[in-house]
Order: C-alpha cells, then sequence, then structure tokens
C-alpha cells in the first residue's frame, strides 16, 4: 500500500515522484522538461545577446575573462596594468590603451560601451 504525504498533498506527491523516476533513470535532470541534460546544455553554442554578433559576442567574452569585476572601478592606466600582469593577449590590450585617459569605468558593460561592442539604440 503507497501512503501519501501529510504535509505537501497528493499533486505535490506526485510530482516529487516524477523527479525522483527521473534521477533513477538516469536522464541527468530532475526536470528534463526545462531543457535537457545538463551535458546537452552544456554541447548548446551560446546564442548571441540580441543586436550582437557571434564575433562582438566572443571579444566582451575576453574583456569579461581579462578584467575582473575587483578590478572596477578603474581607469585605462590601472586596467593596462592589471592586463600586462597578467599577460593579456596583445589585441585587448591595445583595445583597452584605446579608452579615453582620465576616465572611470564602474563596470565591464561601461567599457564594451565605450569600445562600440553594443547595439545602437
Amino acid at each position: 500500500m503507497q501512503r501519501e504525504s501529510d504535509k505537501q498533498g497528493t499533486a505535490q506527491d506526485e510530482h516529487l515522484r516524477k523527479e525522483a523516476k527521473n534521477l533513477i533513470k538516469g536522464s541527468g535532470s530532475a526536470r528534463p522538461e526545462h531543457g535537457g541534460t545538463d551535458a546537452e546544455a552544456a554541447a548548446r553554442p551560446p546564442r548571441p545577446a540580441r543586436g550582437m554578433s557571434p564575433a562582438e559576442v566572443a571579444r566582451r567574452a575576453e574583456l569579461s575573462r581579462h578584467l575582473p569585476p575587483s578590478e572596477f572601478p578603474a581607469d585605462r592606466r590601472r586596467l593596462l596594468a592589471h592586463l600586462k600582469s597578467k599577460g593579456a593577449p596583445d589585441s585587448l590590450v591595445e583595445t583597452i590603451s584605446r579608452l579615453p585617459e582620465g576616465k572611470e569605468f564602474q563596470t565591464i558593460g561601461e567599457i564594451v560601451r565605450e569600445i562600440g561592442l553594443t547595439a545602437p539604440h
């Protein structure tokens, strides 16, 4: 005889039973209706942001990899010093060197807008 939970009700019991069944079957996800397995999600290429080409998305990702949030706020001089100390690619150093001198940037988004990697609004 199967017993239902006194705390959650039959609908929640059924939901939990289905999640457990999916986990036992090895689907990789307790909620396959929300995008499939983790491996499938990792295999899908990232979708570019609206108005950005795949190359622009890759460029922004490169900026984010080499300029962590802990470096902000920062001006051009500080950003260049950080990039050079971490051995960032020359192309990235060159891009940052074109930023206006004396302007302090609060986020990577401000840099992205300054160098023109966003779609015009």
